[in-house]
């Protein structure tokens, strides 16, 4: 739990400091950071099968790279 307590809630990012966030983490947790940068609540980000999860013991992580790309496109 004292991973969540360092990220940043994404809602409160602009778009430049939210790319550099994920740019400068290789993970995020899947609740609240994914899931609140995709404007999902905490059951649908937990049962969402598009986002692809990276389980570290008991923790759902989400690669920094494939929110970005989810978020942001090509851009």
């Amino acid at each position: 739990m004292a991973d969540k307590a360092h990220e940043p809630d994404p809602a409160g990012l602009s778009r430049t400091e939210l790319v550099a966030y994920l740019r400068e983490h290789h993970v995020v947790s899947l609740w609240p950071f994914a899931g609140r940068a995709l404007n999902l609540s905490r059951s649908a980000t937990y049962v969402c099968p598009e986002i692809p999860t990276l389980r570290l013991g008991h923790l759902l992580k989400v690669r920094s790279s494939w929110l970005e790309q989810t978020l942001f496109g090509g851009e």
